[in-house]
């Protein structure tokens, strides 16, 4: 069966980092799993009037493309609700499944984020799923995408980031809030002694045990 995972902003340079991130599940899993660039999106995700105009895009993608799951790769989970209306095939937001999966690591998370705006969005989103109480924090290494996703020149400011969110907000596990950051997992959580999630596994998995398992909804 098969799993597409979509980086719905246009930066292939991030695409190509979550597929080195999923290189263990894709490694240990029978199903394939395939991850595609939108084109048509912004080169980050970064605003909410980039969330709005690739909601529809999103929505367009898993309607065209043929899939028995869908992982849509942005932490904003642009397009989610939507189109989990258009299929009752399995589809996971990056952020969603990344809550869902610190929850079960700690008595609160908290979260590395790009920026102000995107703090912002985050906690509509967890206010949204009922988890208000969980977050510990959500602290901002104020980058892009692109600066975010180079692991050499932002490591000294995600590991600040991380340590504050330990420190001073009491997190108990961390999540990395963008779906480019996942190449820092490794070296901030052997540094910081917490484990630390990467959305874009944390949703992948998800998929995955939903194939195998056979988790389908009523009248798909």
């Amino acid at each position: 069966m098969q799993i597409a995972v979509l980086n719905p902003n246009s930066s292939r340079k991030v695409t190509a980092s979550m597929q080195d991130c999923l290189a263990p599940l894709i490694a240990a899993t029978r199903h394939a799993i395939i991850c595609d660039t939108l084109d048509e999106g912004p080169e980050g995700i970064e605003t909410d009037q980039h969330v709005a105009d690739v909601a529809p895009l999103v929505v367009d993608y898993v309607r065209r493309t043929e899939a028995d799951a869908y992982v849509i790769a942005c932490f904003s989970d642009p397009g989610v609700e939507q189109a989990r209306k258009a299929t009752g095939k399995p589809i996971f937001g990056i952020a969603e499944s990344a809550y869902c999966a610190a929850l079960l690591h700690g008595a609160r998370f908290g979260v590395v984020s790009l920026g102000p705006s995107s703090i912002t969005r985050h906690l509509a989103r967890i206010e949204g799923l009922g988890l208000s109480t969980r977050l510990a924090g959500d602290r901002s290494v104020d980058m892009t995408v692109a600066e975010a996703n180079d692991v050499d020149a932002a490591r000294a400011a995600v590991t600040r980031t991380g340590k504050d969110l330990i420190d001073k907000d009491g997190a108990e596990v961390l999540i990395l809030g963008c779906a480019g950051m996942g190449g820092h997992r490794p070296a901030l959580q052997a540094a910081l002694g917490h484990v630390v999630i990467d959305p874009v596994q944390a949703a992948v998995a998800n998929a995955i045990s939903a194939l195998d398992l056979d988790y389908t909804r009523k009248g798909s």
